[in-house]
């Protein structure tokens, strides 16, 4: 045969326009002994197709694979029944329902707790332990007041002039200002 003839077929074979008879040539020609160095390429392919069209099944293969089959279904033992699926909905849905009831009366009644209640059952306890805060209070209050007169005698001693730092700041402030670009066109 031709290797034309055979080049012109493998084209038609990659664009699936091959009939059968010409992709038996195709897989005769390819189980040759001696096929030109430039198709060697093709030739696993079509001996495959080939030799894998050749394979048949054994003449028990039936018998094995009903053998097969009833072995594994002695093997499932589990009887699936159908009635305990709309019985297994309705207990979803009843606990489900329950649930929410549930957690709908604790979230109800977690707002009528006292926020506020009596920790102490001696009046005297309550007082002292409430006159010992409040002592903590006013000396943390005091202290932070002696600090800050402490800060306002320090700067009074700078004798810094703060109207001349004012007018230093109004001109920073106005030189910002006039830096930064203003687009009149978006406004």
């Amino acid at each position: 045969m031709e290797f034309e003839n055979i080049h012109t077929l493998i084209n038609k074979y990659w664009n699936c326009e091959t009939s059968t008879q010409e992709e038996q040539i195709l897989q005769d020609f390819f189980s040759q002994e001696e096929i030109p160095d430039e198709l060697k390429e093709y030739a696993p392919l079509f001996r495959y197709k080939k030799d894998s069209q050749s394979k048949t099944l054994s003449s028990d293969f039936d018998k094995r694979l009903s053998t097969a089959i009833r072995e594994q279904e002695k093997e499932n033992k589990y009887i699936t029944v159908k009635i305990f699926a709309p019985a297994l909905r309705i207990a979803a849905s009843v606990a489900l329902i329950t649930g929410l009831g549930i957690g709908i009366y604790l979230v109800a009644n977690q707002n009528k707790k006292n926020y506020f209640a009596e920790t102490y059952n001696d009046p005297n306890a309550a007082l002292k332990h409430a006159t010992f805060a409040l002592d903590k209070l006013s000396d943390a209050l005091k202290k932070g007041e002696e600090a800050s007169m402490e800060s306002l005698r320090e700067l009074e001693e700078l004798n810094l002039d703060w109207a001349a730092l004012d007018s230093l700041n109004m001109e920073q402030m106005e030189t910002n200002h006039s830096e930064i670009p203003v687009e009149t066109e978006n406004l």
